[in-house]
């Protein structure tokens, strides 16, 4: 069997990708150690499995991505064989996982293989509008409002300092000074430069409780209320406008109505095809003595506890 240096010798490992290429040295051995070998066909084989295929080119030229796979594969059967080496899985055991490994995995092959065809020809948008129109009450958006604020900063100036500037915007406001004016002379938030303080339409999760709170609880266009305290500082809010629940278009909400019908469907029909190899066996389940059974299953369990005591 060939060793790593057949790479050394004949260039990077992506000379091999051509079919008949990976076909002539699927053999080769590209990682030794400690009595484990790993194949060029083994790795290619683990890539494949444990690599996202609808971006497997993208995600093996990722910076050591196939040295993460001949590491994994390592651990794999590194640990296999010192495992296989002691009483720790018995013949038995190892029998009982190979075929149970395979038949699940026969399982899920063919339930995916099922499920696709069976979702390949349904009308998913179709389906959207029904959805729609029978929950089309409670798909809203929240209550909003739109509120430009001024920040008065709490960081890197005295707290006296602060104190002062609060002070400052407080006298200013209750003489009837210009808003905006205040926000150009006084905020301490850069993006009043680019947009004046204007925070546009915000839900109450979007901004901070106390924030939320008193911003939601100004009541006419042009109302001020301040200062309030966040962990960014004391602000000055007005509000400029308010708009409440309003039913989101279809189009806003149609790729998520999709994905749940798309995911409910798939659990639905799994189960309809499991459900039906289960059916086939109703007539014989319903003539065994399940109580016996039981006392049956116990009485070889204890006789096994006891063995291994």
């Amino acid at each position: 069997m060939q060793n790593t240096t057949f790479f050394k010798r004949c260039g990077p490992l992506l000379g091999l990708l051509s079919t008949m290429t990976v076909a002539a040295h699927a053999e080769t051995v590209i990682l030794s150690n400690r009595e484990v070998e790993i194949t060029f066909e083994e790795a290619f084989a683990y890539s494949l499995r444990h690599t996202n295929p609808t971006a497997y080119e993208a995600s093996l030229s990722k910076p050591q991505a196939t040295f993460r796979v001949l590491q994994n594969l390592y651990v794999l059967k590194r640990v296999a064989r010192h495992v296989e080496g002691t009483d720790l899985v018995s013949v038995g055991d190892r029998e009982y996982l190979r075929d149970d490994l395979y038949r699940r995995a026969l399982l899920e092959r063919f339930l995916e293989d099922e499920i696709a065809a069976r979702m390949a020809g349904i009308d998913w948008e179709g389906l959207a509008k029904a959805e729609y129109a029978q929950r089309k009450s409670n798909l809203k958006s929240p209550e909003e409002v739109r509120a430009e604020h001024l920040l008065v900063s709490i960081e890197g100036i005295p707290f006296d300092a602060f104190v002062s500037r609060v002070r400052a915007v407080q006298e200013a406001l209750a003489t009837g000074a210009d808003f905006g004016a205040l926000i150009t002379e006084y905020s301490d938030d850069p993006s009043s430069a680019r947009n004046g303080g204007d925070l546009g339409f915000f839900s109450r999760q979007r901004m901070q409780p106390t924030f939320s709170e008193a911003a939601f609880n100004l009541v006419e266009p042009g109302d001020i209320t301040g200062p309030v305290m966040t962990r960014f500082g004391a602000h000055f809010i007005r509000l400029i406008d308010r708009r409440g629940e309003q039913t989101l278009p279809f189009d806003h909400v149609k790729a998520g109505l999709i994905d749940e019908i798309r995911a409910s469907t798939k659990i639905r029909l799994r189960e309809e095809l499991l459900g039906n190899f289960r059916a086939e066996i109703e007539s014989e389940l319903a003539e065994i003595d399940e109580p016996e059974l039981v006392r049956a299953f116990l009485k070889v369990y204890e006789a096994k506890q006891a063995a291994t005591d």
